[in-house]
């Protein structure tokens, strides 16, 4: 055998083989099997026609339009029967129809769906079968909702996704502030007049002797919790207070909540405490009172939607509050802090392990006063022993990021990782390791 005839059986058997495998993706049409579109005519040539009968007219009307041709038109969505009799006195013939969607002609020649390969649409009555995302599902659902009565079909499909979402939340913030404050106050007293320069009101209750004697207390410091230069002379009874406070503060808050949810379920969780607040009641219980209790913390709630293997939609609210005792109030006698509170409510759309920052903050504040005697503080240099300035600026830095994963729960008997301060569960030293041994570096059990 020479390298052509070789040649033509494979090409033969190529052709064999692809013509097998078209008629085996084809499904056969059985015979007694007769179809049409809704809102259109067929028209089905027999032998001999009697006379016919149709199982539901509102699926399908048929027609004798003489002895040997029938007329099939397709009023709505369904299958019914036909009775189909060559005459009078013989058994009839029986045949199905199916009245299916109208397919758009210009439409014909269109590439296939490829994600829709697997799905099996019945317009009108049913979908089943499997897809692989949301959005091929609605793609498939839409298709079976033409001319569906009432607008429903029959979904018996199943999509092949994740179902479990882990959410990944950090939150940063990082607060800066800086004061500066000065003043100077000075003060002469020769037992017949005085004369002084000092803060407003701070004379108030103040005697002569105290004022001879110098005992002026904290009333007479231009800034409280400052630094004071203090100068006195006994001889000529002059008082002279300089007062400089520059305060610089940091505070940094770093939160990291994950929860996991199942695609299209709500999840939260809140990881802090409660703290109580007087109410005062009104009517018949007027005067009583009672308590409620507000929460504060990390809470974070999620609704996460898997629309495929590569897209996540996600609906997450995370919150961080701080009690703050500066700005509460008293009710009853009892201080009720205030809280402050930094959340974010939002809906995004993103990728497997995919990150995205859903909210910043960058602000900052300046506030700059000046406390001065009218004409005398405005007099260059010398005007400082007649004023007092405070400058105070404040910025902050708010971040907040979301990472979501695809994730499968660890099969049975799986090794799980070691939990924070595991190490420590069985921790018991004797008295010669905890007084010899021991140096108290305990910090290494947590996670950096």
């Amino acid at each position: 055998m020479n390298i052509k005839n070789i040649a033509r059986i494979a090409a033969l058997g190529l052709v064999m083989a692809l013509s097998c495998g078209a008629q085996a993706q084809q499904q056969p049409v059985p015979a007694n099997l007769i179809q049409v579109e809704q809102g259109t005519h067929k028209l089905l040539r027999r032998d001999a026609v009697a006379r016919v009968a149709v199982g539901d007219p509102a699926i399908a009307d048929v027609s004798v339009v003489n002895r040997r041709e029938l007329l099939v038109t397709g009023k709505s969505l369904g299958v019914t029967s036909l009775l189909i009799w060559a005459s009078k006195d013989g058994m009839p013939q029986e045949y199905r129809i199916r009245v299916g969607g109208v397919k758009d002609p210009l439409r014909a020649s269109a590439p296939p769906d490829p994600e829709l390969k697997g799905a099996v649409i019945d317009q009108g009555i049913a979908l089943e079968g499997t897809l692989p995302n949301l959005l091929a599902h609605r793609r498939a659902k839409n298709s079976s909702l033409q001319g569906a009565k009432e607008g429903k079909v029959a979904d018996r499909s199943s999509v092949a996704l994740e179902t479990q979402v882990m959410t990944d939340v950090k939150i940063a913030e990082v607060s800066r502030s800086t004061l500066q404050t000065y003043g100077l106050n000075f003060f002469k007293y020769n037992g017949q007049g005085s004369l002084g320069v000092s803060p407003p009101g701070a004379q108030n209750g103040l005697t002569n002797e105290q004022l001879q004697k110098g005992e002026f207390g904290t009333q007479f410091t231009p800034v409280q919790n400052a630094f004071n230069i203090l100068l006195t002379t006994g001889t000529h009874n002059l008082f002279t207070m300089l007062s400089l406070l520059e305060q610089k503060g940091l505070a940094h808050t770093l939160a990291e909540p994950s929860l996991v949810a199942t695609s299209g379920q709500t999840a939260s969780y809140l990881a802090g405490g409660e703290f109580p607040v007087p109410v005062a009641q009104g009517g018949s219980s007027a005067g009583s009172i009672t308590i409620q209790y507000k929460e504060f913390g990390v809470r974070l709630s999620l609704t996460p939607t898997i629309l495929s293997r590569s897209r996540i939609a996600l609906k997450v609210a995370p919150e961080v509050s701080d009690l703050d005792f500066s700005a509460g109030i008293q009710i009853a006698g009892v201080a009720v802090p205030s809280l402050i509170v930094r959340r974010t409510d939002t809906t995004v759309e993103l990728g497997d392990g995919e990150t995205f920052v859903i909210s910043g903050l960058v602000s900052s504040n300046l506030v700059n006063s000046v406390n001065k005697v009218p004409w005398l503080g405005d007099i260059p240099v010398l005007g400082a022993f007649f004023k007092s300035t405070s400058i105070n600026r404040q910025d902050k830095e708010l971040v907040m990021v979301v990472t979501p994963h695809l994730v499968r729960p660890l099969t049975r008997e799986a090794k799980l990782p070691p939990l924070p301060g595991q190490k420590y569960d069985n921790y018991d030293p004797n008295f010669a390791q905890a007084f010899f041994l021991e140096h108290g570096n305990f910090d290494t059990g947590f996670s950096k």
